[in-house]
């Protein structure tokens, strides 16, 4: 409560302004806030595999590369 003490004197402090001047890129930064973008490269993609799992009526996951996993 920053203006609270200087009221209290008679002193005047102006409010600070804030305006937007360029909606569309404040509209699209909006838009994009908490956005997260993920390269991945070919050669993680051609390590990843997963191997068909053996049905035993176990209900056994299927086994993943340490490279997906991680």
């Amino acid at each position: 409560m920053p203006y609270k003490y200087p009221k209290g004197k008679g002193w005047d402090i102006p409010k600070q302004k804030y305006g937007v001047t360029n909606w569309a890129k404040y509209t699209d930064s909006l838009r994009n806030r908490g956005r997260i973008d993920v390269w991945i490269s070919e050669k993680a993609i051609e390590g990843w595999y997963k191997k068909d799992r053996v049905y035993d009526g176990t209900g056994t996951p299927f086994l993943y590369s340490d490279g997906f996993v991680a």
